[in-house]
């Protein structure tokens, strides 16, 4: 009898460390754990901290730590499997519609983006798309469909539980930004959760540098990362001190400015003493590399009016900015077809529109499908006094050819033929007239919808 008993207890011993990757939970099986609209159940290959979901239900938080993420549970009776189950308001038909990623803890027990899902990924069951995030070492996954959806985690970007660690020194030559003015840097990165840590200037080295009459200033940092780690540089605190003002290079080939290393980021490897001699004014820079001048702090009573493109969506419009917060201002409706808001805001805030409540739906230019760049509320108005008040007016007629919803817009004319759509569109030719069909609307190839 006890042989019996021994021979039961080992075969229960066998199946659950059988229940693996090749023992896929079912979805009667995560049916408990599948109590949101969302929910991802992914095998953990290899990771040895817990394991949080990202995602747009959350904005993508560039959080230090993870109070507004959803943590990983594991699967009982599935050695290996984890799940999360969650709510998400992004209009599934949107760009990209609903993404979502899992992304291990560090160390000690913080978010880091250095680890990521690898680009390995495999799907098993369900819809979401995988496809190749930056710089082919990560995988994003979009367009996540209701339901479960079951993921094969076959590497992560990096994983700190293997992770090699070093004691890093960046020194970094900054370009000027005139004769007498230097920008200064900070860097930031997946091991600071990509907050602003300003680098110590070593005053001796740019005392030499400047005795050479060499143009920048030399600065440098000491900190402990693994490697893999991506950063980036950024100012400080002069000229705006958030990612308005990273490093730009100089491409000869383009004769054109562009982001320093193609905008992609630095990766930190072997080597743990590194120097980026960007001193050269005529080769680097920084985007804002001007010195502010003093702004009018004054806030203005303004009132803004805008006639958008046809086609306006049925959400309504916002105003949307600095000013704001980026979280959007509800605009009115007229009957003469202009929306109108009243804002209290400085001449120097930014300001774009959109579908109210949303990014997938701004207006962009028609020849292009490029979003508008951001507008200044000085650069737009007119002076005029409202019962003895200081008041500025601003009249921007969007409603021409020039622009489009974003969620009408389709390729020009020219180049058509090689345009890549989506799996939402497709092209199609009626009496010799070429035409695009999505969402089962048909545009012609200005953009406009015909049917």
């Amino acid at each position: 009898m006890k042989k019996f008993y021994a021979f039961v207890a080992a075969a229960l011993v066998s199946v659950a460390m059988f229940a693996s990757r090749e023992v896929v939970p079912s979805d009667a099986d995560l049916a408990a754990y599948a109590t949101g609209t969302y929910t991802m159940c992914i095998y953990n290959d290899g990771a040895c901290n817990g394991i949080v979901l990202n995602g747009t239900y959350a904005g993508w938080p560039n959080a230090a730590d993870h109070a507004t993420l959803l943590d990983f549970v594991a699967v009982e009776g599935f050695e290996g499997w984890y799940v999360v189950t969650w709510e998400d308001a992004t209009d599934p038909s949107a760009d990209g519609g609903v993404q979502a990623k899992p992304i291990q803890l560090d160390g000690s027990g913080l978010f880091n983006w250095d680890y990521q899902l690898g680009p390995d990924a495999e799907l098993i069951r369900g819809t979401a798309d995988l496809l190749p995030g930056n710089n082919g070492t990560e995988v994003d996954i979009k367009n996540i469909g209701a339901g479960i959806v079951v993921i094969d985690v076959k590497s992560w970007k990096n994983n700190p539980c293997t992770a090699v660690y070093h004691t890093y020194k960046v020194s970094l030559v900054s370009p000027d930004c005139n004769d007498e003015d230097y920008v200064v840097p900070a860097i930031s990165g997946g091991f600071n959760g990509w907050a602003q840590e300003a680098m110590t200037m070593n005053e001796l080295k740019t005392a030499e540098r400047q005795q050479a009459e060499l143009p920048g200033a030399v600065f440098e940092i000491s900190f402990r990362a693994a490697e893999g780690s991506e950063f980036k540089f950024r100012s400080a605190a002069e000229w705006g001190a958030d990612w308005s003002n990273e490093l730009k290079a100089y491409n000869a080939e383009d004769d054109a400015w562009g982001a320093f290393n193609g905008g992609a980021n630095l990766v930190l490897g072997e080597e743990t003493d590194i120097m980026y001699d960007l001193g050269d004014p005529d080769l680097y820079s920084w985007n804002n590399c001007e010195k502010p001048q003093p702004v009018d702090s004054t806030v203005y009573y303004t009132v803004i009016g805008v006639k958008v493109p046809a086609g306006a969506p049925e959400a309504g419009v916002e105003i949307i900015g600095t000013f704001d917060n980026w979280a959007g201002t509800a605009m009115e409706l007229l009957n003469t077809g202009w929306y109108f808001a009243e804002l209290n805001v400085m001449g120097f805030q930014e300001f774009k529109f959109r579908e109210a409540g949303t990014w997938n739906n701004e207006i962009v230019y028609a020849e292009n499908g490029a979003g508008l760049a951001n507008m200044k509320f000085e650069q737009l108005w007119l002076d005029d006094s409202y019962h003895g008040t200081p008041c500025k007016w601003i009249e921007l007629d969007l409603s021409g050819e020039d622009y489009v919803w974003k969620a009408n817009w389709v390729a020009p004319e020219e180049g058509i033929e090689n345009v890549v759509l989506t799996e939402k569109a497709q092209k199609v030719v009626v009496d010799g007239v070429l035409y695009i069909i999505r969402d089962n609307k048909m545009f012609n190839v200005q953009g406009t919808q015909v049917r």
